[in-house]
């Protein structure tokens, strides 16, 4: 709706600035000024899944607690260990997964589903471009993956992430057609920019809240090297978790 009430914004300023400055000197600076104005919006939309601007995405939660999701696995062995701290603390999670990845790891998304988590989709073969396929490509993509994670989990994937998380009005279209909830985040831990471990915990610890959706990667090593310890600070602080009961409620984002 964002997206087609700027599109409706360009076409009627450009109508009137060539109704009523088409002759004069202001005419090309006009039409740069709005042109950029919109490439301006259209970028930031691209770019912020929190904007909503292309389609809607859950970005956070109403409930009283947090929800870690994981993207980018499965990962052979650090998937592994992730999943053994969440059951130390006894917290569910939802784990954005890549199909081809899955494949390659089937008693992973097994276990996955079997401890309780949640499977979303991450596209088939998380390319970075994908923001630029055809919506035929893309479509093709995203249904690769949710028949392997579907057929490997036994279970209806309920929800997509964007690779990088960039959105457009492609994926706003293929989504709806697949009946797929694009999910955001509040959060964003920055694990594939930190290199070590007290640094992201300092940056999680910083900006972790009740409702927060959390993104992390459960195929980096400092996010392994943090976890138990940032789950072990956040919890002594008085932050819920996503557990066994409340992680249903997320079915119905």
């Amino acid at each position: 709706m964002k997206h087609k009430i700027n599109v409706l914004f360009l076409a009627v300023s450009v109508g009137l600035i060539c109704l009523f400055f088409f002759e004069t000197p202001y005419f090309i600076h006009l039409l740069v000024t709005v042109g950029l104005l919109f490439f301006i919006i259209m970028s930031f939309g691209v770019l912020f899944m929190k904007f909503n601007y292309f389609l809607h995405s859950v970005n956070r939660i109403k409930n009283d607690f947090v929800l870690l999701t994981f993207d980018d696995g499965p990962d052979p062995e650090k998937t592994q260990i992730v999943l053994e701290i969440l059951a130390k603390h006894n917290i569910k999670a939802v784990f954005f997964m890549v199909g081809n990845r899955a494949e390659q790891h089937p008693e992973l998304v097994k276990r996955v589903v079997a401890e309780g988590h949640i499977i979303g989709n991450h596209s088939y073969a998380h390319n970075n471009f994908m923001s630029l396929f055809s919506k035929k490509k893309l479509k093709a993509d995203i249904e690769k993956s949710q028949t392997v994670l579907e057929g490997l989990s036994g279970r209806k994937i309920p929800f997509f992430r964007p690779p990088i998380g960039y959105t457009n009005p492609t994926y706003a279209k293929v989504l709806k057609e697949m009946n797929l909830t694009n999910i955001g985040w509040t959060l964003r831990s920055y694990d594939s920019v930190y290199k070590e471990p007290n640094k992201l915990i300092e940056r999680l610890m910083s900006k972790i809240a009740l409702g927060n959706i959390v993104l992390l990667h459960d195929n980096l090593q400092v996010t392994v090297d943090s976890l138990d310890h940032f789950i072990a600070q956040a919890s002594a602080n008085g932050i819920k978790f996503a557990n066994g009961d409340t992680i249903k409620t997320i079915q119905h984002a």
